[in-house]
């Protein structure tokens, strides 16, 4: 009798073995549009294996026991794959200009900072027509 073999969780994801729980979380949320039986341009039979396979990988490397287990048995020690985690978690320090200030554009702003912007250029714009009113009041 043979056994199937069992398909490699991480490179189902597209993940490193050392992939933090948000970086799987990601990329589990990414290929599930892609693959999901309702939307995929796949065939619906080969869109929804993919899916299950998708799902039984995001199911085993986002519980941090079965992983371990899964892990074990692609003969990855937890100290290696910590290490490996710890080593992708670094934080980068922010890059500086020559001047010494940092440069604002690392990162685009979220929706939430693009908001409280436009929030503060109402509120500063509607102060600057008080004051003129109030000016144009009092002659």
């Amino acid at each position: 009798m043979w056994e199937m073999k069992r398909p490699d969780y991480y490179r189902v994801l597209g993940v490193p073995p050392g992939a933090s729980e948000r970086d799987i979380r990601q990329a589990y949320r990414l290929l599930s549009k892609q693959y999901h039986p309702d939307i995929s341009p796949l065939a619906p039979e080969e869109a929804l294996e993919k899916f299950k396979l998708l799902n039984e990988a995001y199911a085993t490397l986002s519980h941090p026991t079965k992983r371990s287990h899964y892990d074990q048995t692609l003969g990855l020690t937890r100290t290696a794959v910590l290490q490996q985690q710890q080593q992708q978690q670094r934080p980068v320090p922010p890059r500086r200009r020559p001047s010494g200030r940092f440069d604002i554009s690392e990162r685009p702003l979220s929706p939430t900072e693009i908001f409280a912007l436009f929030i503060l250029g109402i509120a500063f714009a509607a102060s600057l027509l008080l004051v003129a009113f109030i000016d144009w009041i009092n002659g």
